[in-house]
């Protein structure tokens, strides 16, 4: 889903679709997030946390430059590769700026579907600035009563 928004707009996808994974997968909201934060902050620290999941990116990114580049042992002396998936010095924030942002992307998708199933296409062309304005505040409050909705709902995932 967040990837499918960053079809739409460009967004970070990277920390938001781990936070999912891991929620899938079965761990608390807060523990996924808080883990998350945990490691970048080991990495600001000069700790990596956790070896395994190095040499596995490593592998991932040797198979990816193999398939892209053609060469089956390509030159990874020029590629930098991250720690961390946030930023190391402001790991909370970023992660926070993050999850909104895939929020905001599941608005995109929401307002994309959403829009075409309560206009004509053609009366959207003809809109002016104010009327595209209306509508955009009118699919954010649906989009808001849903996600709100969708919470009471699940309230005991949330915790």
């Amino acid at each position: 889903m967040v990837l499918e928004a960053d079809n739409i707009e460009e967004l970070p996808h990277e920390s938001p679709t781990l936070v999912l994974g891991l929620i899938n997968d079965g761990v608390s909201p807060y523990d996924a997030v808080t883990s998350l934060v945990r490691h970048a902050m080991q990495v600001t620290d000069g700790v990596l946390p956790d070896p395994t999941a190095l040499r596995e990116q490593l592998e991932d990114l040797h198979e990816t430059l193999a398939r892209y580049s053609g060469e089956e042992e390509p030159d990874l002396t020029d590629v930098a590769l991250r720690l961390t998936p946030l930023d190391p010095q402001r790991p909370a924030c970023d992660l926070l700026e993050d999850l909104l942002t895939g929020i905001h992307g599941c608005w995109l998708l929401h307002s994309e579907y959403d829009d075409l199933s309560h206009a004509d296409a053609d009366d959207v062309e003809e809109w002016d600035d104010a009327r595209a304005e209306l509508e955009q505040n009118r699919s954010r409050e649906r989009f808001a009563q849903l996600v709100r909705d969708t919470a009471t709902r699940h309230r005991g995932r949330l915790i």
